[in-house]
Formats: structure tokens, sequence, C-alpha cells
């Protein structure tokens, strides 16, 4: 039986790759939202040339407007459509951080906070609140955030690390409020990636973060996914349990190469966070702060 999906910021990166692998290697009615109409008709284009038992709806939307996100809501949930999943892939940090690597949160214009907190933070909230409704009436569906471990270390710049930290506990809070209604909210913290975006060497494809949305959906148990309720789960955690791979990890070597690489981030999430333990040094904010890191946002760069 095909269930419905909504994939805020598909046009590219994650959020496209999750949109195209539940529609096509899944049996997903994907409703794929964004700004860029073109990047989201060329997604509907490859789904339809695939002819699988998912489809793609492409709606074009700013997330920064929310009479046009509460008209898409009321649009997709006053019909038939029982709402199974709602990804926040939407963001718009990467593209508001870029230019201004190497400068420290006062040398940067406040626009870089909000692009990195609006569409973000906050547009995830509001999509959350006006979808849920339609979870709880139907007694089940899934929130999912796509977020990153920068929420727990330093990584680029302040509202960053800011913004995915408060990812993380958006899940937390939200589970808390919804595990009377069977309703989960999840967060996923994908890995450094390989996007029209970023440029990291051996970084995460989309198809690869779509792969393990779709595991939590098609292969997690009750059991797994009461667990990962309100928590945070790494994409490679995902691929080891459920065992999906890169389409050119034919040996699973990269897989096991990108397990080990998250076990030093996987035992600080454990660990109690640096800004509560005294004994914990400040890290060197140029290591991952610098100009040289911009060569890893091209994408970006071009915008």
């Amino acid at each position: 039986m095909q269930k419905t999906a909504i994939v805020t910021g598909a046009s590219r990166g994650f959020g496209r790759g999750i949109a195209s692998v539940l529609s096509m290697e899944g049996e997903y009615k994907v409703f794929a939202t964004a700004r860029n109409k073109a990047a989201l008709d060329s997604l509907k284009k490859e789904v339809d040339e695939f002819k699988g038992a998912g489809e793609v709806i492409p709606y074009v939307l700013d997330q920064n407007n929310d009479k046009e996100v509460e008209k898409f809501s009321e649009e997709i949930t006053n019909g038939n459509n029982k709402i199974d999943l709602l990804v926040n892939s939407a963001y718009q940090g990467l593209i508001a951080m870029t230019p201004h690597f190497g400068k420290r949160f006062w040398e940067r214009p406040i626009s870089v906070y909000d692009g990195h907190m609006d569409v973000g933070v906050r547009s995830s909230y509001v999509m959350s609140k006006l979808i849920v409704p339609n979870m709880i009436s139907n007694k089940s569906g899934l929130i999912l955030q796509i977020s990153s471990y920068g929420g727990f270390v330093y990584l680029f710049d302040v509202g960053y690390g800011v913004a995915h930290a408060a990812m993380d506990r958006l899940s937390y809070d939200m589970a808390t409020e919804l595990k009377d209604h069977n309703v989960r909210a999840i967060t996923m913290h994908p890995g450094a990636g390989q996007t029209e975006i970023t440029a990291f060497p051996d970084g995460e494809s989309p198809t690869y973060v779509g792969r393990a949305v779709l595991s939590l959906m098609e292969q997690a148990d009750e059991k797994f996914l009461d667990k990962t309720n309100g928590k945070t789960v790494f994409t490679i955690d995902l691929a080891k349990k459920f065992g999906f791979k890169e389409d050119y990890d034919a040996d699973g070597s990269v897989n096991d190469a990108r397990y080990e690489g998250s076990r030093q981030y996987k035992k600080m999430m454990l660990s109690t966070l640096p800004q509560y333990d005294i004994e914990t040094p400040l890290p060197k904010y140029s290591d991952t702060n610098n100009e040289g890191f911009a060569d890893l946002f091209k994408g970006a760069k071009q915008k």
C-alpha cells in the first residue's frame, strides 16, 4: 500500500535524495517542497521515467512564508492524505555562512545567523506544528529532522552549532509531547556530504541518506522506533543495522570506514556535553572555520 511523505528542501542535496529514494526505491507518494520550480520539475521527471510504484508531487514553497506553509498544509491534509512521514530537510544555513568562513560571529552579518535559524529550526517547527494534527488523528506518523553532529561540537560557526543543537532538541521535546499519540519524532545525523552544495572527500551521497530514511520507515520494527523516539540516530548506524550501502560500495568497505570514523562523535554524544563539563577545554575554532573550508562548499559559493 502506497504511503505518503512530505520532504522539504527537496530540490537538491539530501532532501532531493530522500524524495528520490522514497519514490523510486520505495512506494511513496512524496510531496516534494522547495522554492526552485525547475529543480522540482526535474526531480518529478526522473521519478516518472523510472516508472516505479512511487510518485513525486512537486510543490513550490517558501518556508520563510508562514501563509504559504499554512496553505500547503491545508491543501494536503484536507483531502484523503494520511501523512506517514514528514522529513524536515530544508536548510539555508550553508549558503548563508559560506562566504564568511574564517570570520567569527561578531565579524559576520546577522543574516548568517538568521539563515541557520529561519529555514532550518523555525521552518521545521512550523511545518511539524501544521502537519502533526493529521498524524495524531491517524494515530501514527514519523517526524524526521535532518541535523548534524555540529549540534554537540563546534563546527563552522556559532549559528551552525546553535541551529543543529536546537534541531536535536526539537525532536526530543516533540516526542515527549507526542508519545501518547503513537506519533514519533527522531533526529538523523548524516555524515559530511557529497552533494550539489558540499564536496567532502568520501562524503555521503543524497541517495545514501535517502536509503537511511527508507530503512527507518520500512525495516525498523516498533521496538527500534520506540527506542529511538526523541533521540538522534546516525545514518551509518542505520546502514550497519539494515544493510544499505552506497552504489559504489560493493564490498561494504566504505560503510566499515565510516563506522570507524563515527566512533569519536558517538563517544562525544554519550559523554557530558562540553558546555556542562568545566573540565573540557574549549576547541580551536579555526580547525573548521577557516577560508579553506569554503572550498568544500563550492555549490554554496555560487549562490
